[in-house]
C-alpha cells in the first residue's frame, strides 16, 4: 500500500487521546480544531484502498480519506489507529456539514489564505511560508486544510453569537471571588528553609530585629529569589503551590506569616500588596468562556443529531463518553 505524505506534525501518534480529549463537555468544536495542530499527520489520499468505511448524513467517507489523517505506520497502525482517525473525520464532516447547512458559514479560499498569512506572522513576523512550513514540517496543502478549520470555528462563533455574548458586572465579580488565585496579584516576597526547626531559628531572627531581605539573601534555599532579598515580584497566586498561594492570599499585609509548609519546605512570607483584577481584566475571559460553551452545545447537537453509520468490520458509532469509533477487534 503506498501513502503520498501531505503534512507531517511533530506530535507523535500516541498523543492522540490527549489531543481529543477535553476535559469540560463531552463534544468540543475546540476539541476537533485542537487536533488539527495537534495531529501526528495528514497525509494525501494515496491509497489504493477506497471503499467506503462509514457516512454522514448520506455523505461516504472512503477508507483513503481516513488514511490521509495519518502517515504510514508500516505493521504499527493498528484498527484502534484507524478507528480513531475515522473518528474525527466523522466529527468534521457532520460539523462543516451543520455549518453550512443551519448557519450558512463556508469557508472562501481568500479566507483561508489570509489565515495561513496569519498563522505565518504569528509564528514570526519575518517569516515567509517556507520557513513556516518548515519548521513545522508540514506542506502548504496541509496548512491550507488546518486554516479552514479555523476559519470555520470563527464563522460558527459569528452566527451563534453576533452581538457577542452579554457578561455583566456582576458575573464579574462573582468570577473574581470564586477564583482569588487567579485574579489577584500578590507582591510578595519569602525565606525558604528545609525544616521547621529552621523556620523557628529564623523567626527568632526576625523577632530580634533582623532585616527580611538579608536573612533571605543569608538562609533561604531558594537562591533565586533569595539573591534579590526574597523578593518574589507581584503574581497570581495560582503560579505557586497550593499552601504559599492561599497563605498569600490570606496573610496581613506587612507582616510576616507563620511557617507555611509545601513540598519544597518551610516558607516565611511577607506579603507587601494585592491587587485585584480589574473588570476589563477579566471581561474578556469571561466573554471567550460564554463563546465557547455557546459553540460546544451547538456541537454537541450535530454530533448527536448526526446520522452516523461504520462498517461494521471497522467499528462502532459511540458518542458517549465522547464521540469515537470503537474499533472491531
Amino acid at each position: 500500500m503506498s501513502y503520498c505524505i501531505l503534512i507531517v506534525a511533530p506530535t507523535d501518534m500516541d498523543l492522540l487521546p490527549i489531543a481529543f480529549g477535553y476535559s469540560r463537555k463531552r463534544y468540543s468544536m475546540k476539541k476537533i480544531l485542537v487536533a488539527g495542530t495537534a495531529l501526528a499527520v495528514l497525509l494525501a489520499a494515496c491509497s489504493s484502498s477506497d471503499e467506503v468505511v462509514a457516512s454522514v448524513n448520506d455523505v461516504d467517507i472512503s477508507r483513503s480519506e481516513v488514511e490521509s489523517m495519518v502517515r504510514d505506520q508500516g505493521d504499527g497502525f493498528t484498527n484502534t489507529d484507524f478507528a480513531t482517525y475515522l473518528g474525527v473525520v466523522i466529527q468534521w464532516q457532520a460539523t462543516e456539514q451543520a455549518a453550512s447547512d443551519e448557519l450558512g458559514v463556508d469557508v472562501t479560499d481568500d479566507e483561508v489564505d489570509a489565515r495561513i498569512e496569519q498563522l505565518v506572522a504569528e509564528f514570526s513576523p519575518t517569516a515567509t511560508l517556507d520557513d513556516y512550513l518548515e519548521a513545522v514540517n508540514a506542506s502548504e496543502t496541509g496548512v491550507q486544510l488546518f486554516a479552514k478549520q479555523l476559519v470555520l470555528q470563527d464563522g460558527i462563533q459569528q452566527e451563534l453569537i453576533p452581538d457577542g455574548p452579554d457578561v455583566t458586572d456582576a458575573d464579574i465579580a462573582a468570577e473574581i471571588a470564586a477564583s482569588p488565585l487567579d485574579w489577584t496579584q500578590v507582591c510578595a516576597s519569602h525565606i525558604l528553609v528545609a525544616t521547621q526547626e529552621e523556620a523557628a531559628d529564623v523567626q527568632g531572627r526576625l523577632d530580634g530585629g533582623e532585616a527580611f531581605t538579608d536573612l533571605a539573601t543569608e538562609l533561604s534555599i531558594d537562591t533565586g529569589s533569595g539573591a534579590n532579598g526574597g523578593d518574589l515580584g507581584c503574581a497570581a497566586p495560582s503560579r505557586y503551590v497550593e499552601p504559599f498561594a492561599q497563605a498569600a492570599v490570606t496573610a496581613e499585609l506587612d507582616v510576616v506569616t507563620e511557617p507555611v509548609e509545601s513540598e519544597f519546605g518551610f516558607h516565611l512570607i511577607l506579603v507587601n500588596d494585592r491587587i485585584d483584577a480589574t473588570p476589563e481584566q477579566v471581561r474578556p475571559f469571561l466573554e471567550q468562556q460564554a463563546i465557547a460553551a455557546a459553540v460546544d452545545e451547538w456541537f454537541s447537537a450535530v454530533i448527536e443529531s448526526a446520522n452516523v453509520i461504520v462498517d461494521e468490520t471497522v467499528g462502532e458509532w459511540v458518542t458517549d463518553p465522547t464521540p469515537q469509533v470503537l474499533a472491531t477487534n
